[in-house]
């Protein structure tokens, strides 16, 4: 991804336009994510996200809605017509969001960098070579993203399974 320094924020909002926000930096990492979590909110056979600091996201209009999800974790939707707007992953906490590139008015200027939960890819999905995959959850194996996800962390406290050691493993060995 682009450096913070270049990066122009990104507007987005929801189908109705009743919630709209902005990705104040780059995100740390976009990725497609073929999780089944994924597969059925975004009612395709995988959905393009954002990892980003929750810190970087200022809403502009609305009052999103954040409901509890499947295996922990919390969805955020516009409480009108609710689009998936991002989402709190269980071992991240809210510490990081995972943007919906979707709901993003110019989300062509996020193209993916990673695959993550190929394990439940549909088949027919054919993966670029030149972009990493990994089976579960991965991280990116940059040394600015993961020193982002641990302070991030490190300023509220991890999710109930995570931790910054386990982000130096996967920053490291992903």
């Amino acid at each position: 991804m682009t450096s913070d320094t270049l990066f122009t924020p990104l507007t987005g909002g929801c189908k109705c336009s009743k919630v709209r926000f902005r990705m104040e930096v780059a995100p740390i990492i976009t990725h497609c994510c073929h999780c089944r979590s994924c597969q059925k909110v975004s009612g395709s056979a995988f959905r393009t996200n954002a990892m980003i600091e929750t810190d970087h996201l200022t809403i502009l209009e609305g009052e999103p809605l954040p409901l509890q999800g499947a295996g922990g974790q919390k969805e955020v939707q516009c409480p009108a017509c609710g689009s998936a707007l991002w989402a709190h992953q269980p071992k991240l906490g809210e510490a990081i969001a995972i943007v919906s590139v979707g709901m993003l008015d110019h989300g062509e200027r996020l193209p993916p960098e990673a695959h993550y939960f190929t394990r439940s890819k549909h088949p027919w999905v054919t993966l670029p070579p030149d972009l990493p995959a990994f089976e579960e959850m991965g991280y990116p194996a940059k040394a600015a993203a993961g020193a982002r996800i641990k302070a991030a962390l490190a300023a509220t406290g991890p999710g109930p399974s995570m931790d910054a050691g386990v982000v130096d493993a996967q920053v490291r060995d992903g």
